[in-house]
């Protein structure tokens, strides 16, 4: 996210512009106005367009149209059982025939092509085909973004499937959290996710926020195979009581709790994406279950001084549903 110049003005604005994307994020299938994100932002309309596009670099209307695009790809590949029509509306699209020409502009492919060649039946097959036959060509799990170059790369998953492991995985019900979070938008990566830790641990120690039972998470808010890395969106985050109020420099969120399998694991501070990887590959293709639409979360352990350690000990947290 571009910092806006002035420094006495840049978290205010950054502040009102996050409390937005989570507007629209838990809101898209509403009637999403420049007036309306105006008001949600307390900016007036013409200042508001300004300063999002300066600081997202896409307009108002280009985020929510991807926003609802992106929730709808997700929906197609997760929700087997709801129709695309019924997708449509609960991602704010008036027609199935406004949101199919959307989706084919986007995406470059039709809601019918994600549903019948990246639903989570297919993949499995094709990833569980992959780990017998030693195959490199391997798709990724999302649906197709044509402006990626995918991280989820075919030898990164013949490495994995080659040295496959039992892993300590356990499926529990996670409690909500409140939590404070700092955000950083672009790919998720340790140079990404490092200033965000910084400003967050920097705001929260002084206020006394940081105790025996604190937790520090990182929330992965999209799929890089779905939205562009350099819009993918990162929260850095501790626990908060419910009771600690947004300020105007951190913003304030609840987590949603539920089922998650929660894979305990010690890694190299550039190996998040390869343990992730592992929990699908090794795990969940055969678990039972599929992935969740809630966001997926890492709790990070032993953090004590700068960000990062040379070691990352972590809990993945995937959240989860029967298949």
């Amino acid at each position: 996210m571009t910092l806006l110049n002035n420094e006495a003005s840049k978290y205010e604005h950054l502040f009102r512009l996050n409390r937005t994307l989570d507007y629209v994020r838990d809101h898209c299938a509403e009637d999403l106005t420049l007036a309306k994100l105006a008001n949600v932002a307390c900016f007036s309309k013409f200042h508001f367009h300004r300063i999002f596009r300066t600081a997202l670099g896409e307009t108002i209307n280009q985020y929510v149209r991807r926003v609802r695009l992106e929730k709808a790809a997700r929906m197609l590949t997760h929700n087997k059982d709801q129709s695309i029509i019924d997708i449509a509306l609960d991602c704010g699209f008036s027609s199935s025939q406004n949101f199919a020409k959307a989706f084919k502009a986007h995406f470059g492919v039709t809601p019918t092509y994600v549903r019948t060649q990246y639903n989570w039946g297919r993949m499995k097959n094709i990833l569980a085909k992959a780990e017998s036959e030693d195959r490199e060509d391997v798709p990724s799990q999302g649906a197709p973004n044509k402006d990626n170059d995918c991280s989820h790369s075919g030898p990164l998953i013949k490495r994995i499937v080659e040295q496959r492991a039992s892993l300590p995985v356990r499926v529990t019900e996670m409690p909500g959290y409140w939590v404070a979070y700092a955000r950083i938008i672009g790919p998720y990566c340790l140079k990404t996710a490092a200033p965000a830790f910084v400003q967050l641990l920097q705001w929260a120690r002084p206020r006394g926020l940081i105790n025996e039972k604190t937790l520090i998470l990182g929330v992965l808010r999209n799929d890089p195979d779905i939205t562009p890395v350099d819009k993918c969106i990162f929260d850095a985050c501790i626990t908060i009581p419910e009771s600690v109020k947004s300020d105007g420099r951190i913003n304030v969120q609840f987590l949603r709790g539920g089922k998650f399998a929660v894979y305990h694991c010690e890694i190299d501070p550039d190996g998040h994406h390869e343990a992730w990887m592992r929990l699908i590959t090794h795990w969940l293709l055969s678990s039972g279950y599929q992935p969740d639409n809630r966001p997926y979360y890492e709790i990070i352990y032993h953090m004590t001084g700068e960000y990062p350690p040379g070691r990352h000990v972590v809990d993945l947290c995937l959240p989860i549903r029967p298949s």
